[in-house]
């Protein structure tokens, strides 16, 4: 186990930063995740701390020593590709052992970690088979295999349940979040699937642009985001946005103007915004009341200055355990994500009332900043 951390760090191809001034310290036995969207720098990163790629600048520490020009196979890392990369002519053992044998380590070594390692992954019966004889998901336990036989202070993992189908990937996160809990190692995990990072990680870093946009645990990354993009990125379905401007400025936060004319105050420190400022208002899919108040008739009951909204139902998505309704809303020029958790009883073009909660509303200035805010969610440290 090892800490990992990361000063200044710059990575350039001739002209082109494509990281920049990165600073990000992983502590001793954390599972730490890399998500955003492609192109944002996550596996140059990650290879940069493999020793894969070369740092352009700053600085990179692994359990205090700095690695900087230190060479791969000298930093006590091991790293899981998104291709498995197995030997297809050698059996699981041989493949597991490979890099061991090569280095000439003592036979009863090996054999010691071959057996830790393949008792950990519930691989003992299956070392005498070939690759081609496992699943997708054992194959990716074997590509695991064989990192933990090194047994490094650092494990690395770039995209590695990508090949896997749906039932599988959950599978394979469960097994290595209990992976992580038996062993207590420093993993460090890029993805480009949030419900990964979500699930898995201790805490995320979200990258946009080469440059760290937010770090923080899965659950201050979804209630709390710093900035609009994090807000975006985070959550499936992602957030709705509405323009809106500022009317009021208040001791419970922040009044605002709708498109619709219709009002709220969303629950935020107003510190740097005036009257007549453009803001975004933003607020999860799951969080838009749709209780059957709303859904009299004109919205009879409702009360239509407190961010009151109707529109037309476009698109119904059916899943069993909920409901995700694509609404077309009147007079807001945004169309809108609703998730209900259960079956909806609506129809396609219907007419839909709804309201947004205060309490659940987020504000994003100008500049795409987000305004903190003053509600504490529950299970939210």
């Amino acid at each position: 186990m090892a800490s990992v951390v990361l000063k200044k760090i710059t990575k350039a191809f001739g002209d082109v930063v494509v990281q920049k001034d990165i600073d990000l310290e992983i502590i001793d036995g954390e599972f730490i995740a890399f998500v955003g969207p492609s192109g944002c720098g996550k596996t140059t990163l990650l290879r940069m701390i493999a020793g894969l790629e070369d740092i352009t600048a700053g600085d990179l520490y692994i359990d205090g020593e700095r690695v900087n020009d230190t060479p791969p196979s000298q930093r006590s890392i091991s790293m899981v590709f998104q291709s498995y990369a197995l030997y297809p002519h050698l059996n699981l053992k041989d493949n597991m052992t490979f890099g061991l044998r090569l280095a000439k380590t003592d036979p009863e070594e090996i054999q010691e970690r071959l057996d830790y390692a393949s008792s950990i992954l519930q691989l003992g019966s299956q070392l005498e088979k070939k690759p081609k004889e496992l699943s997708g998901g054992q194959q990716q336990r074997v590509a695991i295999g064989r990192t933990l036989v090194n047994r490094p202070k650092v494990l690395l993992f770039d995209e590695p349940l990508s090949n896997l189908d749906a039932s599988l990937r959950v599978q394979m996160r469960i097994e290595i979040t209990k992976l992580h809990k038996r062993l207590n190692s420093t993993m460090v995990y890029v993805t480009h699937d949030q419900v990964e990072a979500m699930t898995m990680a201790d805490r995320i870093v979200v990258l946009e642009g080469g440059r760290v946009a937010q770090v923080g645990t899965p659950l201050e990354l979804y209630h709390y985001p710093l900035n609009r993009f994090v807000a975006g990125f985070i959550g499936s379905p992602k957030m709705n946005f509405i323009n809106a401007k500022v009317l009021e400025l208040t001791s419970e936060g922040v009044k605002v103007q709708l498109p619709n004319n219709s009002s709220l105050t969303v629950q935020v420190e107003h510190d740097t915004l005036q009257i007549g400022d453009a803001v975004t208002v933003g607020i999860r899919p799951e969080h838009i009341d749709t209780s059957p108040s709303t859904q009299c008739g004109d919205g009879a009951g409702a009360d239509k200055t407190n961010g009151y909204l109707t529109g037309e139902i476009q698109v119904l998505e059916q899943l069993g355990h909920e409901t995700q309704i694509y609404v077309e809303a009147k007079d807001i020029e945004s169309d809108l994500i609703i998730r209900y958790f259960d079956v909806a009883n609506v129809a396609l073009d219907q007419e839909f009332h709804f309201t947004f909660p205060e309490y659940r509303c987020h504000l994003f200035k100008k500049d795409g900043s987000s305004c903190k805010r003053t509600y504490k969610e529950i299970g939210v440290k």
